[in-house]
């Protein structure tokens, strides 16, 4: 059936990109606040690694219970979560207190956590062969969130201040609603994501992959999120309006939502391998030029850079599910709160590093964490999926 009949599928891409759009906020809410809450580097990008290590350290365990209990409340509980907390982060951060701000910031990353393991499991289950397309869409409506997001978030910021953002926060209920109607309230029959090797060599094999997938993951998530978190503080330390520097960070994330509803399903036809590899080779040289350049070049290079980092964030959950034991839901949980925590853990060392040798070199190191991220990948395994013809349209929800 075509997506655009796919109820199920686009209701979960519906609330990805809803929950992205506040979660994405959150650099350009920590350099707004920075000035007046006197923050440095090292506490902005403290702030943003909190943030990312909730959210991710949960997914694994919402992921548990999405598989066993199903995924209606996990959807719009998650969704609500995160836009209530937001709301309350935003409004008494207007006091000047970061500590204040911090704890339903960090907070609202819970709703991040409980959303996404679930809405992976549906965006895959549209049929075999078309795994790395359904959660390329599903991830393209995240990514749109996310480029949005710094945008709409600058915008408020500039032109009505911390207060329109609660307000804003109030267009998620419908999608909320949507989602209690068509998640399924009981558990889905999965088949356990990864297929149980049978002999030692294989054993080995599965093992030495995985090994590979999380240098991978590793490597590739601390450029994305090193880029993202620190883009808006170096052009606010440029003097650049939260409307500019919010604009130039969406160009990044809806490049990556570009990338990514292309490197889906190219997956799916060309194999994993080959388009993992080469989209992050091809990412370096705009990465390691970015803070250099100026001008309308800076929007191009930004939607160039995140349209190559994108393209492989699907084929690495799809290649994941396969490989890992347990439900879908669990698989994703894991894998992107992994995910989420390896970039944590290089925001915090980018947040030191700014501190120390400035953040255009800062910014800069992260070419050399997608060129390992690629290095990675040519230690996959060739895989080419079954299904050629598979692309945007996916199998009835």
């Amino acid at each position: 059936m075509n997506l655009a009949h796919n109820r199920r599928l686009i209701a979960v891409s519906l609330g990805h990109f809803t929950v992205d759009v506040f979660a994405s906020m959150g650099p350009v809410l920590l350099a707004f606040f920075s000035l007046p809450m006197g923050l440095s580097n090292a506490q902005v990008g403290l702030a943003a690694a909190l943030f990312t290590i909730v959210a991710s350290a949960f997914q694994p365990v919402f992921g548990w219970f999405a598989d066993r209990y199903g995924s209606r409340w996990f959807g719009a509980g998650g969704l609500l979560w995160t836009l209530s907390w937001l709301a309350l982060a935003v409004t008494v951060g207007k006091s000047g207190m970061f500590l204040l701000f911090m704890v339903p910031f960090v907070l609202a990353a819970l709703g991040s956590a409980a959303y996404h393991p679930q809405g992976t499991m549906n965006a895959t289950d549209v049929g075999e062969g078309r795994e790395a397309s359904g959660a390329a869409v599903f991830f393209f409506f995240g990514q749109v969130g996310l480029g949005l997001g710094p945008a709409v978030g600058g915008l408020i910021l500039g032109r009505a201040g911390p207060g329109g953002i609660p307000m804003l926060a109030l267009l998620g209920l419908p999608v909320a609603w949507w989602l209690t109607m068509v998640l399924r309230p009981a558990p889905h029959a999965h088949a356990p994501a990864g297929r149980q090797p049978n002999t030692k060599d294989a054993q080995h094999l599965a093992l030495g992959v995985i090994l590979v997938l999380v240098g991978l993951t590793a490597l590739r998530s601390w450029a994305n999120f090193g880029i993202v978190t620190f883009l808006p503080k170096f052009y606010q330390e440029k003097g650049w309006s939260p409307e500019s520097y919010g604009l130039v960070t969406s160009m990044l994330m809806i490049g990556s939502a570009i990338g990514g509803i292309f490197g889906g399903p190219a997956a799916d036809r060309w194999g994993r391998r080959v388009i993992v590899v080469g989209t992050l080779f091809a990412a370096v040289l705009p990465l390691l030029f970015l803070p250099l350049v100026d001008g309308a070049a800076i929007f191009v290079i930004a939607a160039l850079a995140g349209a190559l980092m994108g393209a492989s964030q699907s084929i690495i959950v799809v290649l994941a599910q396969a490989l890992l034991p347990g439900g879908k839901a669990m698989a994703s949980g894991l894998t992107l709160g992994f995910m989420f925590a390896s970039g944590a853990v290089g925001g915090i060392i980018n947040g030191v590093m700014a501190d120390s040798i400035g953040l255009t070199l800062t910014l800069q190191s992260v070419a050399l964490a997608a060129f390992g991220a690629a290095l990675c990948g040519l230690a996959l395994p060739s895989t080419r999926v079954r299904a050629p013809e598979a692309s945007l349209e996916v199998g009835q929800a």
